[in-house]
């Protein structure tokens, strides 16, 4: 349920600014990348500005922009405001010829970034310069008014103020969520941020909660803050028992066990992979069992009980080949390979 002040917000910006809202966000992405691409195409300067509210909106645009870019053989680059308040020069460093700037956090970057935006505009055009600016509606009124002649160089202000619906949006709502696989360690930052984001905006949803709780846990275990990715571990584990969702509390139970793991704490992480292993057996997982049983081969090659470590590592390979998991046999037989050589 959305809260009043963005209710509030949304239909005072519709009866502001009909012109682009009426549209579908399908219709405003593809006008927004049309925009950029015609502006790449003619080697022209192009100032955009997307007004939003919330940042699972903005993330979820985004991605479809730099979806229809990329398809352009156009690159995409990610600018924080906050870290380059001296935009046209980070713009400039930049080969800005087969690249679309998008620029967030502005209000991090305020008030040295106004300054330089206006007073450096004309580097912007000059090296024609393709930008989108994600803005608040506080942030582009204070633009408005602080950097006035560049913001009259801007070529349009595109709105994306929905916020995201319980079932309208749900399936890519959890689809994010979910995701825990990136590239670089901007990428893991950036989705860091942003579900932290989406967890505070959230109404009372404890399935998705739990989802962004897990996905919080693991990335933060991937960037080494081990400590953090066990409180959010344990956060999503008091949902999972909360909701009787057996399979994710297994799941968190073996990603705790993972962090402890890290962390150097190999005797708890047995104690979770074995609580884990118990609940993947009650209910049938074949695939979870088959990543516990491996977690416990990793964990006891780590204490140096090679016996132990081979006879875990053996169940999980042929749990592994029954079911068809690549990702299962390929970790078994590469450890089995090592820990026999």
């Amino acid at each position: 349920m959305m809260r009043l002040g963005a209710i509030y917000i949304l239909l005072l910006l519709s009866l502001l600014r009909m012109t682009e809202i009426i549209d579908p966000i399908e219709v405003r992405v593809s006008r927004l990348g049309n925009y950029l691409i015609r502006a790449h195409k003619y080697n022209k300067a192009s100032i955009l500005f997307a007004l939003y509210l919330s940042e699972y909106v903005r993330a979820d645009v985004e991605k479809e922009i730099r979806q229809l870019l990329n398809e352009q053989g156009l690159e995409s680059l990610g600018v924080d405001a906050g870290e380059y308040k001296d935009l046209p020069s980070f713009f400039s460093s930049r080969s800005a010829e087969g690249t679309v700037f998008f620029v967030h956090s502005m209000e991090k970057g305020f008030p040295e970034a106004l300054r330089y935006l206006n007073f450096k505009r004309e580097e912007i055009i000059d090296h024609r310069v393709k930008a989108v600016f994600w803005v608040t509606d506080k942030e582009l009124t204070r633009i408005g008014n602080e950097a006035p002649d560049f913001f009259a160089f801007r070529n349009r202000v595109i709105e994306f103020v929905e916020v995201p619906l319980a079932e309208e949006r749900r399936p890519a709502v959890v689809e994010f969520a979910l995701e825990t696989e990136y590239r670089s360690l901007d990428e893991i930052k950036r989705s860091i941020k942003l579900k932290e984001t989406l967890l505070s905006e959230l109404s009372k949803d404890d399935e998705i909660s739990g989802y962004l709780l897990s996905s919080l846990g693991i990335l933060y275990d991937q960037i080494g803050s081990y400590k953090k990715a066990i409180e959010f571990h344990e956060q999503a584990l008091v949902i999972s028992k909360e909701i009787g969702d057996r399979r994710g509390e297994g799941n968190h139970l073996g990603n705790l066990g993972n962090a402890y793991s890290h962390l150097g704490q190999v005797e708890k992480a047995i104690e979770y992979y074995q609580k884990a292993l118990v609940i993947s057996k009650e209910i049938g997982d074949r695939r979870g069992e088959g990543a516990d049983l491996g977690n416990l081969g990793n964990a006891y090659s780590h204490l140096g009980q090679v016996e132990k470590a081979i006879e875990y590592y053996e169940q999980a390979l042929l749990i592994g080949k029954e079911i068809k998991d690549p990702r299962i046999i390929n970790f078994c037989e590469e450890n089995l390979k090592s820990i026999k050589s």
